[in-house]
């Protein structure tokens, strides 16, 4: 974090005052001219976006890249052939859409959606602040205030997230402005406004926002954070895209499907990411939320991550409800082989004996090459030698 303040204060060197003005939208294809401040920012991004491309962080598969890239360009029409997406393995729900083109999607962003169309709308609002020029607008006042370095700090380590080099520069630059709530405004409207001429679910949008209500609600943290004092209340955002929706009736697409192919590779990869974050109040709410609009061969995968938040997280009766979700995700053949590891140290808890070993020793046969082998092998031994 330190290397990443450092470059951008380097950076901010670099950039004449000049007074903000509203600047019209930017057309396909336009560039900034010489000299300018738009000109300097993109600079900054540019150099920054070199770091991206080769960063350990990037995702680099070509199915999951092609699909988001294959949504993006749809939402964003004559401007895709402007912009560079790069998905970013971090557990965080965050996209950007910075003023030289380069679009950050996280994975953490890619856990949350449930669908193709929200995707599409989140992807719309970013367009709709890189379209409206609304960084361009927001960078005088931003690098002016004694604020800047700090949120720029809680951006790119935010979640306990830690970003190193271009991500972090990217991150910071792309969202530090703090949009005004009257621009997250247009930016949500725009973007409504786009997937839903596309045929897009305009309910797409309520359904994120109260995810995240929940998720916020389960966070005490995030009710104090200023990273997002700027932005309208999430219960406002969610009053105002079901108003929106409330207008349309007929049959939309949320192309579900497409969506599941792309990214359920990657589902139990992204939990545990997720875990890793340690912010376990928010995981679970997170995971309880996905397995309520969950296909039912994946209630399995999200029924042992939500039981290993629970018996991490350790406070009173976590483990007790852990033990009741593990039991009911070996019942789906879709669950993780690591399953049957828990189920076995629960049913030892109940006093279970046969039931332990038979879910110890289907855990190995499940995953032959399994780290913990040799430390399950013991549990074995130790059960079928008790007296």
């Amino acid at each position: 974090m330190r290397l990443a303040g450092a470059v951008l204060c380097a950076f901010l060197a670099l950039v004449p005052t000049v007074q903000a003005v509203d600047a019209p939208a930017l057309k396909p294809g336009e560039k900034p001219q010489p000299g300018s401040t738009e000109a300097e920012l993109w600079y900054g991004m540019d150099q920054a976006e070199k770091q991206i491309r080769d960063s350990p962080l990037r995702v680099t598969d070509p199915a999951l890249n092609g699909y988001v890239q294959e949504v993006l360009c749809e939402v964003t029409a004559d401007y895709c052939k402007d912009l560079r997406l790069y998905i970013i393995d971090v557990p965080v729900f965050n996209a950007s859409m910075a003023p030289n083109g380069v679009v950050l999607v996280f994975s953490g962003a890619l856990l949350r959606m449930q669908d193709e169309a929200e995707l599409a709308l989140v992807l719309g609002h970013e367009f709709a602040h890189y379209r409206q020029r609304h960084s361009l607008q927001s960078w005088d006042k931003a690098k002016d205030t004694t604020a800047f370095l700090a949120t720029f700090g809680v951006l790119t380590w935010v979640g306990g997230a830690g970003l190193a080099g271009g991500i972090a520069q990217m991150a910071g630059l792309a969202n530090m402005m703090q949009f005004s709530r009257d621009k997250e405004r247009e930016a949500d409207d725009i973007g409504f406004e786009i997937v839903s001429e596309l045929g897009y679910d305009p309910q797409a949008g309520v359904r994120i926002w109260q995810r995240m209500q929940n998720e916020e609600k389960a966070n005490v943290r995030a009710k104090h954070s200023p990273v997002f004092a700027s932005h309208p209340k999430t219960s406002e955002r969610l009053e105002d895209m079901a108003a929106a929706a409330a207008g349309y009736k007929g049959t939309f697409k949320t192309n579900q499907q497409a969506f599941d192919v792309a990214t359920e590779p990657y589902l139990q990869n992204w939990l545990e990411a997720e875990l890793s974050r340690r912010m376990y109040d928010t995981s679970i709410q997170v995971i309880r939320d996905l397995r309520a609009g969950a296909r039912p061969e994946l209630e399995g995968i999200y029924d042992f991550y939500q039981g290993e938040a629970l018996r991490r997280r350790k406070k009173p009766g976590d483990l007790e409800q852990a033990d009741i979700l593990y039991t009911r995700a070996v019942s789906n053949a879709n669950a993780p082989a690591e399953v049957w590891r828990e189920y076995g140290f629960a049913m030892e808890r109940s006093r279970k004996r046969d039931e332990a070993l038979f879910a110890l020793k289907s855990y190995l046969a499940k995953k032959p090459e399994a780290g913990d082998r040799l430390f399950i092998e013991q549990d074995i031994v130790r059960l079928e030698t008790k007296p």
